[in-house]
């Protein structure tokens, strides 16, 4: 029997549903379980510890956790998106979704490594946007002949 090779669009596309499933993932987290995710992100920020700081600004810690929960929202949407871009476009090819990916997980990913840099907690936390990071590099570069080489007609 032959076996099948798989393509590198095959691969790519692969890792763009993998980078689609891991974002959905993170979504519910940051939506279910802020609290406990953002533990360390909140004292490294203000010093005290979330317990600490609700009991002298409840309104400001509220307020951060609901900040968390909307951007978990829109990881959610984001998530969405990959998936169905990957199924219905970037697995056959079509060049617009190449670029819809590159941006999408460009804007996510990097905008969460730039966050940490910023409020210099480069922590455990950070691994978790560089596989996100990762899984967008690899299924973004591993096909990009087959993107390139596409007539723009």
């Amino acid at each position: 029997m032959r076996e099948m090779k798989k393509s590198k669009l095959d691969i790519g596309s692969f890792f763009m549903i993998c980078l689609g499933m891991y974002t959905l993932v993170i979504s519910f987290l940051w939506i279910f379980l802020t609290e406990i995710m953002f533990v360390s992100d909140f004292a490294h920020y203000t010093g005290l510890t979330y317990q600490q700081y609700l009991a002298s600004d409840p309104l400001f810690a509220q307020m951060y956790i609901i900040t968390k929960k909307l951007i978990g929202i829109m990881l959610l949407g984001i998530g969405c998106s990959i998936l169905i871009i990957t199924k219905k476009s970037y697995s056959k090819g079509e060049k617009w979704s190449w670029f819809a990916l590159f941006i999408l997980g460009s804007i996510t990913w990097g905008t969460f490594i730039i966050y940490k840099i910023i409020i210099g907690y480069i922590g455990a936390s950070m691994a978790t946007f560089a596989v996100g990071a990762a899984l967008l590099v690899v299924g973004l570069l591993l096909p990009i002949k087959e993107f390139i080489s596409k007539n723009t007609t």
